[in-house]
């Protein structure tokens, strides 16, 4: 049942060097510790049989092993040879410079080996992020994917998570929270051959405090620039296409958009026709002027569609009476957008400009909520060389069923989730950091009490 590659004999030979041989197989390949404390992983029961599994779990210690997933979608096992011995008897396995690779059945097995025989055979760099992510899976937990295995994973929200569509991240699990650190990007691994001067950096810290975000919000995402999460959804065509002509979004003024920070949030909505409202700030450049040909653009297709309008007139109190027709104005600025048809009077979203002596116009835009009257916007300090920012509640968006896709388990189950990246390779500009390939991510997920991080096939 079993076949063995013949490969000439190498001085990288060992996990790092088989790990990279085989990667190019896997959409996304995972490292584990061994704790025969813990029941043995559900994986190891099916692919070796419960008796021999228990064995060799006892055998395993803490060394390390390891699962792989491909486009056939069932999980491989991958053990070191020396761990099995001649114990093979039965089993659908594939050996590749010292690993043992387990499918579930034969027609599994020829898969792998048909990918095994397509991937390219070049060495991985001294110094590349390929070579660093497989030491990495080699001497204790870490994670390695491709955007294969992302769009499998993320649902719909794949174009939305484009720059970190290819990775390796080392785990560290401390009391109830998953911290992590690595390198993401928007194309292979394999292609990063050259490391920054500071070298790849996938140090992990546990003793960060999460931090503390809106008690009100499902996801918080703040950004030096627009184009980080809407970038690819902005380059597409169909969406090119319809922005101009149906709105006057041309490419200059996506390109003005897309340069722009932002901070948006997804807020839990106890009443109304939604169960959460997008709000969404930035200070766009030129302010109300530069952009009032595209909001009655805007307008004039919603009108179409059957949607009403309406200015919501203040309140003022007697010291904020306005004093002249300026004043006026900006305290007459938001547009409401309701859906009354079928005798409903919901509203679905609007638009409104803040300003504060001293700062830039900022938008604030709300789709199934009101715009908020206040700033959230937050601009990410410049010191840190920070990106993006981003806190999420994953229990709470599964439970209002906000959070499609294929996530694991441990993610779905957990309380919050806190992330930023930063510029591999930094740049003195932040503007210009947006076009590079590679990207430093540190983060942390705090699990819940029903969470089982042993749930290792999940």
């Amino acid at each position: 049942m079993g076949v063995i590659l013949n490969q000439p004999s190498r001085q990288d030979d060992g996990p790092p060097a088989s790990l990279g041989r085989i990667s190019g197989a896997f959409s996304l390949m995972q490292s584990f510790h061994g704790d025969s404390k813990r029941p043995v992983p559900k994986l190891w029961n099916q692919r070796l049989g419960l008796l021999r599994a228990g064995n060799l779990w006892k055998r395993q210690g803490r060394s390390i092993w390891w699962q792989g997933w491909s486009e056939d979608g069932d999980a491989y096992l991958i053990l070191p040879d020396q761990l099995l011995g001649t114990d093979t008897k039965n089993l659908r396995k594939h050996q590749v410079s010292g690993l043992t690779l387990l499918g579930s059945d034969e027609l599994h097995r020829q898969q792998l080996i048909q990918r095994l025989e397509r991937q390219s055979e070049l060495p991985a760099q001294p110094k590349s992020l390929q070579k660093r992510c497989m030491q990495q899976l080699a001497q204790a937990p870490a994670v390695f994917w491709t955007s294969d295995a992302l769009a499998a994973i993320s649902g719909t929200t794949a174009p939305l998570l484009q720059q970190g569509s290819h990775g390796c991240l080392a785990l560290r699990l401390h009391g109830n929270t998953l911290h992590w650190g690595g390198v993401v990007g928007d194309r292979s691994i394999a292609l990063a051959a050259t490391q920054p001067k500071q070298g790849w950096n996938f140090s992990v810290s546990d003793r960060q405090k999460p931090p503390d975000f809106d008690k009100a919000s499902l996801l918080e995402v703040h950004g030096a620039r627009v184009d980080l999460i809407l970038g690819t959804l902005l380059s597409r065509q169909i969406i090119q296409e319809p922005l101009e002509s149906q709105y006057g979004v041309n490419q200059a003024i996506r390109s003005r958009l897309a340069l722009s920070p932002f901070s948006l949030r997804l807020q839990q909505q106890t009443k109304g026709a939604y169960r959460a409202g997008l709000q969404f700030q930035a200070p766009l450049p030129g302010g109300a002027a530069a952009w009032t040909t595209v909001f009655d653009r805007v307008s004039t297709r919603l009108e179409e569609r059957g949607f009403q309008r309406s200015t919501p007139k203040p309140s003022p109190t007697p010291s904020q009476t306005p004093t002249s027709k300026q004043d006026k104005d900006k305290k007459t600025d938001a547009v409401i957008w309701k859906d009354q048809r079928g005798g409903q009077n919901k509203i679905v979203g609007g638009w409104r400009w803040l300003q504060k002596p001293g700062t830039l116009p900022l938008l604030s835009a709300g789709l199934a909520s009101l715009p908020d009257t206040k700033p959230f916007y937050q601009t990410l300090p410049a010191a840190s060389d920070s990106a993006l920012k981003l806190h999420a509640r994953p229990r709470n968006l599964v439970a209002l069923g906000l959070m499609n896709g294929a996530w694991p388990a441990l993610l779905k189950q957990a309380d919050t989730l806190h992330l930023q990246i930063k510029p591999a390779i930094v740049s003195a500009n932040l503007k210009t950091s947006g076009q590079q390939a590679w990207w430093e991510i540190r983060g942390q997920l705090v699990l819940s009490s029903a969470a089982d991080p042993s749930e290792d096939s999940d």
